[in-house]
This record gives C-alpha cells, sequence and structure tokens, in this order.
C-alpha cells in the first residue's frame, strides 16, 4: 500500500511538472507583448546570446528593430509557402491586405522572390525595413 501511494504521489508530481513547463512555453510578443503562437507563419524570433525575443508578427519584428540594434543577432522567419524557417536577411517579404496577421501589418515572408512576387512586391530585408513606420 505504501508503495502504491509513493507512486501515484510520484506520478502526480510529475504530470504537475510536465504541465508547469508547458504553461512556461507560452511566449509574448517582445514589441506588443500579445501571446505569440509560435505555429503561425506570421510569427518571427531573434536570438542574441542565451536570449531569445519572439514575435508575434512580422511587422512587429521590423517596429522592434527599429528602436532596437541586433545587428548580431539571428532573426528567423517562416516561408509563407511551406513553413520553413530561415533567416530572416535572406527573406523576400510581401506586404498586402490579403495577409491576415495577427497585428494587421500583412507582412509574409518567402524563400524565394518569384514566389513572393506571386502575392505582390517583393523586397529583401532592408527595403521591408525601411517602410515601417
Amino acid at each position: 500500500m505504501l508503495i502504491r501511494l509513493r507512486t501515484t504521489i510520484t506520478t502526480i508530481i510529475l504530470t504537475l511538472l510536465v504541465l508547469t513547463t508547458a504553461v512556461a512555453a507560452d511566449f509574448q510578443c517582445a514589441e506588443c507583448g500579445m501571446k505569440v503562437d509560435v505555429a503561425s507563419k506570421f510569427s518571427a524570433k531573434a536570438t542574441k546570446g542565451d536570449t531569445t525575443l519572439y514575435f508575434c508578427d512580422i511587422g512587429d519584428l521590423f517596429g522592434y528593430l527599429k528602436k532596437h540594434a541586433l545587428n548580431d543577432a539571428r532573426i528567423e522567419v517562416k516561408d509563407f509557402s511551406s513553413g520553413t524557417v530561415f533567416d530572416a536577411r535572406k527573406a523576400f517579404y510581401v506586404r498586402a491586405d490579403k495577409f491576415n496577421t495577427p497585428m494587421g501589418w500583412g507582412i509574409a515572408a518567402f524563400i524565394n522572390r518569384d514566389d513572393a512576387a506571386k502575392f505582390g512586391t517583393a523586397m529583401d530585408f532592408d527595403a521591408t525595413a525601411k517602410g515601417i513606420k
């Protein structure tokens, strides 16, 4: 009976630890504070050293970059077509109303310029950053 009680208590403790870890996986956008859906094709992240910043919207990433230099940070976005995570500085971006993004910026990232051009004017990283006000 004592062994069963210990096993039950251990199971409960492990379950609580797993649930606590799952809750800790919620991230807030470094720009607007909104909860980030990391599965969204419009989310982004920047990693510098041991710090990772999450963004709910690619436009929020660019808004953050207007105020904070992240020159040596690794910045990643997702390809709109495939969902592949890749270097944001190598992406082509399209800003269009047809993209229903979390904060309404309407910006999608693409690995391939031709894929981007199917949705509108394809811009590189620097041109997109300049267009954010």
